[in-house]
């Protein structure tokens, strides 16, 4: 015979008390949640129901609201995080090839560059950025230097996100295969990557040294950074803001980002109109 069904797996969203997540969503993380989103809601909810003992949506909106870390998990279940080892691999090619000569070039005096990784997800996205970097460097130099990986550059990236469990993952540094694509070369798995015994791919702790992974909502008024970045990667995250949401994001990046800096978006992410940025690449813009 089946089990008897719990209280929590029969509890039910009403369209008003979505409504009122949605809300509450937007006003503190400026994630937009369509009519659309509310299966994908309930069903992913119905876990922390589960874990926390609690019979219906409503008490758990209201736990959600006195409960800091429960709201950031809550925000953990709901929000999808999809990403590869050099996905839209066009971005990296653009940045190796153009961006990286023109930055060792220009920043030869004071030889520092920073990057953000905004919206870092669990860290597929720094990591290439970081392993661009050094093949870049490994080219101006001749070879690699684990004693001085960054051959006297001073290089930081910083790598954000909303979530902590994303970025509890990204910390890690272990992926399964399935993360990697399918044609990258030999000779970056070794020169980047361990294997553990299950056979996971681990990053080397001279790529792991490069990179800070903080966490950051976007909704805030403003970003607690006092230098400015070379460089921001913001890839397939805006396409969860309205409008009003983008352009305060926006208008924070064009802040933070030094004169002539340059803007990464998601392939499915443009800027028409806006006066802060113009295009040089697939969706790549410099800051006006």
């Amino acid at each position: 015979m089946p089990e008897p069904t719990s209280s929590f797996d029969q509890a039910v969203m009403s369209d008003e008390l979505f409504q009122r997540f949605a809300r509450l969503i937007y006003d503190v993380a400026g994630i937009q949640l369509s009519d659309q989103k509310k299966t994908l809601v309930v069903t992913r909810l119905q876990k922390r129901l589960r874990e926390l003992g609690l019979d219906s949506y409503e008490e758990y909106f209201q736990h959600i609201k006195d409960d800091d870390n429960e709201f950031v998990l809550m925000l953990n279940n709901i929000t999808t995080n999809t990403t590869k080892f050099f996905r839209e691999n066009h971005h990296f090619e653009f940045l190796k090839n153009t961006l990286l000569p023109q930055l060792f070039q220009h920043k030869r005096a004071n030889r520092e560059i920073r990057i953000w990784s905004a919206g870092c997800s669990t860290g597929e996205e720094p990591y290439t950025i970081a392993i661009s970097l050094f093949e870049k460097l490994k080219t101006l130099t001749g070879g690699y230097d684990l004693t001085d990986p960054c051959r006297g550059w001073d290089i930081k990236i910083l790598a954000t996100d909303i979530s902590t469990k994303v970025l509890a993952t990204a910390q890690a540094g272990s992926y399964a295969a399935a993360a990697l694509q399918e044609d990258l070369p030999e000779a970056l798995l070794k020169t980047y990557f361990d294997r553990s015994a299950s056979g996971s791919y681990i990053i080397k702790d001279f790529v792991k040294q490069l990179i800070r992974f903080r966490r950051l909502n976007f909704k805030d008024q403003s970003y607690p950074f006092k230098k400015s970045f070379d460089l921001i990667f913001c890839r397939n995250v805006m396409i969860y803001f309205d409008e009003t949401m983008k352009q305060h994001v926006l208008a924070r990046f064009h802040h933070h980002l030094a004169p002539h800096g340059h803007l990464f978006l998601g392939h499915s992410e443009t800027m028409f109109g806006n006066k802060l940025f113009s295009p040089v690449h697939i969706t790549v813009y410099r800051k006006q």
